[in-house]
């Protein structure tokens, strides 16, 4: 059970680091004089976006993502600083190893508002770039089929040991009791049985003597009665002496040592 938890831990730890790690686009070139680092933060859903002049002035954004695909990540549109009318879109491509911005314009025809495509796609290439979020996607799916396997055996294992437990301890206890059975040797008249107090004494008499041997055989010198009672064991209808019927009396029950 230890060494299933162990590699829970280890498999957390694993995604953990696993996530933690960073994946960018970095050093693209948007243009003659401006670079820019983005930063992507999958667990957010975020671009974290740093722009570097030429004349070493530095700008940083945060863009939210829109979507995430196997080999790109695209941004929610971004309202354009020149006009109200525009605004745009970028997706970091991962099969170019570049930064795609298009932009879009609203405009009415009528009485609709039409959203186009505003001016060429701007393609800017970037010399870093990691972006293996589709492995790591794969590596948690791993994990979770993973964890939940060591976690099912884990609850199965704890189940068994309970199992066990509980029929270690109803065998112990199974292991203290004890059948006690006395039938009286004498046979006496079945109008009698209710005046029989002298025979029924001896036979209970009888029955703690013999619980408190078998105790003792035990290595055990106590005894807790937890059933008994006194019954007709057997009966003759046809005695050789008289007409009325017979019986012989009996103890049972179960006893405990302690």
């Amino acid at each position: 059970m230890k060494k299933i938890f162990i590699i829970i831990l280890l498999n957390l730890a694993f995604c953990n680091m696993a996530f933690a790690e960073s994946f960018y686009f970095k050093k693209c070139l948007l243009n003659e004089v401006i670079s820019a680092d983005y930063l992507i933060d999958l667990e957010n859903k975020i671009i974290n976006v740093k722009l570097k002049s030429s004349d070493g002035k530095i700008q940083e954004v945060k863009d939210k993502i829109e979507l995430i695909e196997r080999d790109k990540i695209v941004t929610e549109k971004i309202k354009s600083s020149k006009n109200t009318d525009i605004y745009f879109i970028y997706y970091l491509d991962v099969n170019t190893q570049s930064v795609i911005k298009q932009e879009y314009k609203h405009s009415k025809v009528g009485e609709y508002n039409l959203v186009k495509p505003f001016g060429p796609k701007k393609k800017s290439y970037c010399a870093e770039v990691k972006a293996d979020w589709e492995q790591v996607k794969i590596k948690k799916h791993l994990k979770k089929i993973n964890d939940d396997k060591a976690k099912k055996e884990m609850e199965i294992k704890k189940k068994k040991e309970e199992v066990k437990k509980e029929n270690e301890k109803k065998r112990k206890e199974a292991e203290n009791k004890y059948k006690v059975s006395i039938t009286a040797d004498k046979w006496i008249k079945i109008s009698k049985y209710n005046d029989a107090d002298n025979l029924k004494k001896k036979l209970v008499s009888d029955f703690d003597s013999k619980a408190l041997e078998i105790c003792l055989s035990k290595n055990k010198n106590k005894f807790d009665i937890l059933e008994k009672k006194i019954r007709i064991v057997e009966t003759d209808d046809t005695p050789a002496f008289g007409t009325e019927t017979v019986i012989k009396i009996g103890i049972d029950g179960i006893v405990e040592c302690i």
